[in-house]
């Protein structure tokens, strides 16, 4: 014989009514988030590369994966930047 479900108690419903929703980041935020995810792949690629030059335990393959992340955000941001740009100059095209 399989149990029943229990119903949902209503001390639980009102837990959930006192949360309050956190607010989706906005595009400065997101930006500023991407931003430093960019700073933070080039540290990185650079500290491996300074690893595997002396001698430390990172291996030529952590190098490559490291610098082929660091180079697809750079790219990415080079992309985004020149949507921005273009889409600034549309706006300034238009007729008032």
């Amino acid at each position: 014989m399989i149990p029943p479900i229990e119903p949902i108690r209503a001390t639980a419903q009102v837990a959930f009514d006192r949360v309050e929703p956190k607010p989706a980041p906005g595009f400065e935020e997101g930006l500023g988030n991407a931003l430093q995810g960019l700073s933070d792949a080039e540290k990185h690629a650079d500290a491996v590369a300074l690893d595997v030059a002396t001698g430390g335990s990172a291996s030529v393959h952590d190098l490559m994966i490291a610098t082929t992340k660091a180079s697809l955000s750079m790219e990415l941001a080079v992309q985004v930047r020149n949507r921005a740009v273009e889409a600034y100059q549309e706006i300034m095209r238009m007729q008032i």
